[in-house]
């Protein structure tokens, strides 16, 4: 018979006969529930309340008039009960309910985690690579510039299509620009501070997948938060397809703050896919995402919390800085190093100033949790899900700000991985691009005119900046030396597109060669001459990244290219020693 037949609570003591006790630090003797009772109780449970009790651990064991009774699942969840005079009777880890809800209702949560946003808003989801409307644009406009060709001469033709492309260029650059700028006065938030009583529960999502070599690392760093333990909500979450994961984590004695979850396999598999299957359990009000190679700076999460403490409720992020421990092991650590002191360092923060859209970086962000559900959370089909949340919660009128925290991960060190990478986020881009461009006009109205383009800049201005660059460099090389075609009686027309053209170029390297040297003083790294002077080669390697993205979007879109992490010399030295070895 299930707990939640009894009819009359005299009774309900003898429906645990053969059950074993167990006391919790309170001193209380409960009742320890097993798998068959603990699934029992949510397979009754009603839907409705499947959310709150995944959340905050406590399980109704008997509703009556005027009489609940639950079981805990987990210390965190006796303390909930206390907090709200809720009768608890019964004990079970939590482990034990993250199991059972996955054995009665793992079909239900892997349908919300998969298909949530495509359900409630399938023009936001890119479960689609592209609408029918877009189609027909696409095609309207290659057409037109067929005919253009046909009926143009092949020098005017080529007049238009270069002034097109350079203003849209130029227009990419003048975000870089505006980093050179002052800053607006009066814009930043001072946060109070909050004693220890006054914090609130912070939830931590780590997806984890094929991440040994950096487990221990990552744990360290999570132990080593600055934050009240009975406060702290971190999931660990895995793939069930990753079994070596799982017994390597298994084989740890983790804190009570710490929960293991394991996602169900199925398709597409997908960080944003385990992220939401993992929010589902999060009782926290705010959350944090980390990934395997992180290492956050200790107190992150109570600045994060202060930090949301003073300001306004429409506030739904805060995006932590990302920086590299392993910065200076080879030529492409250092170029990555400076790529991302320039986007976290500068670029973000003067968009945050300007209340301009953020496209998010992939860990570190940090949100209140209410808001964060109710724009649909991540989109399980996007390969870039933290560019495209970045983009939706302003488009429904939340702002995102930057958080003065540093979060240390390992800069890729070897080319064929971080080319994969950034295959990996230039084909997020373009799907983020034409995602939120299926409704241009509802875009311009939702982000403004220069919401509107700062977002157009940062997803199609990156990829295709990025796929054109060595097209561009050799029709400027062209044009300037080999066969020169701006004479001196050439039409203004000529001369100012080979001109712009020019501008482009050299704006562009200097621009990011003062932004690069802005950015590495901020990280208090000094020289780098011969970094910056390279930055060009760099470029054309991100070229190389976006072709191959551009075939994937088309053959694989929501194939997830995976980052080995651990490659770094500096990790190698550290497991090492950490194992008794040389110390080469």
């Amino acid at each position: 018979m299930s707990l939640s037949e009894a009819n009359e609570p005299q009774g309900f003591a003898e429906k645990f006969s053969g059950f074993d006790n167990i006391a919790v630090p309170d001193g209380k003797v409960l009742t320890r529930l097993d798998a068959v009772t603990l699934c029992d109780a949510l397979r009754r449970l009603p839907l409705e309340e499947l959310g709150a009790v995944l959340r905050s651990k406590l399980v109704p064991l008997v509703s009556l008039p005027g009489l609940r009774l639950y079981a805990a699942c987990g210390l965190p969840a006796l303390a909930i009960a206390e907090t709200r005079a809720m009768k608890v009777i019964a004990y079970a880890e939590a482990g034990d309910l993250i199991a059972a809800a996955r054995a009665v209702h793992g079909r239900r949560l892997l349908h919300e985690a998969t298909s949530g946003l495509l359900r409630r808003s399938p023009a936001a989801c890119a479960r689609h690579r592209v609408t029918e409307a877009q189609i027909a644009a696409g095609a309207a406009v290659l057409t037109l510039c067929a005919i253009g060709g046909i009926l143009l001469p092949l020098k005017m033709s080529w007049v238009a299509l270069s002034l097109v492309g350079g203003l849209f260029f130029l227009g990419v650059l003048s975000l870089r620009i505006l980093c050179l700028l002052p800053p607006l006065a009066g814009t930043a938030i001072q946060p109070r501070p909050l004693q220890e009583k006054n914090l609130p529960v912070y939830s931590v999502l780590v997806p984890l997948f094929r991440e040994t070599s950096v487990l221990g690392q990552l744990l360290t760093a999570l132990t080593s938060l600055r934050y009240p333990p009975h406060r702290l909500d971190i999931k660990l979450i895995l793939e069930e397809t990753d079994v070596l994961m799982q017994r390597a984590v298994a084989g740890i004695r983790l804190p009570p703050q710490f929960e293991v979850i394991v996602v169900p396999a199925g398709k597409p598999q997908t960080k944003p896919r385990a992220l939401n299957y993992g929010l589902q359990f999060c009782r926290g009000e705010l959350l944090t995402i980390y990934d395997a190679e992180d290492v956050p700076e200790p107190d992150q999460l109570w600045k994060a919390a202060e930090h949301f403490a003073s300001a306004p409720p429409d506030l739904a992020c805060l995006q932590a800085q990302l920086a590299f421990y392993n910065h200076d092991e080879n030529w492409l650590t250092r170029q990555f190093t400076i790529e991302y002191g320039v986007l976290f360092g500068i670029l973000l923060p003067v968009l945050a100033n300007h209340r301009l859209p953020l496209l998010l970086g992939g860990t570190s962000n940090h949100f209140r949790t209410s808001i964060l559900r109710r724009v649909g959370a991540w989109d399980p089909y996007n390969v870039t899900e933290d560019a495209d949340l970045g983009l939706r919660l302003a488009r429904q009128g939340y702002d995102t700000a930057t958080l003065d925290s540093c979060t240390h991960e390992e800069a890729t060190s070897h080319t064929l991985n971080w080319t994969r990478q950034r295959a990996r986020w230039l084909k997020g881009f373009l799907a983020t691009w034409l995602v939120h461009l299926r409704e241009p006009g509802r875009l311009w109205n939702e982000l403004g005119p220069a919401g509107f383009w700062a977002a157009q800049a940062m997803t199609l201005g990156v990829f295709a900046s990025s796929l054109l660059y060595p097209l561009c460099l050799v029709i400027t090389v062209v044009l300037y030396a080999v066969q020169p075609l701006v004479q001196l009686d050439a039409g203004p027309w000529l001369i100012g597109l080979a001109g712009l053209n020019l501008l482009i170029f050299v704006a562009g390297y200097a621009v990011m060669f003062v932004l690069g040297r802005r950015a590495l003083r901020q990280r208090h790294i000094s020289g780098w001459l011969g970094a910056l002077v390279t930055m060009p080669v760099y470029w054309f390697m991100m070229s190389a990244a976006a072709w191959y993205a551009l075939w994937q979007f088309m053959a694989a879109p929501f194939h997830w290219n995976k980052t080995e992490h651990g490659l770094s010399a500096l990790q190698k030295r550290q497991r090492s020693r950490t194992q008794g070895g040389p110390s080469a």
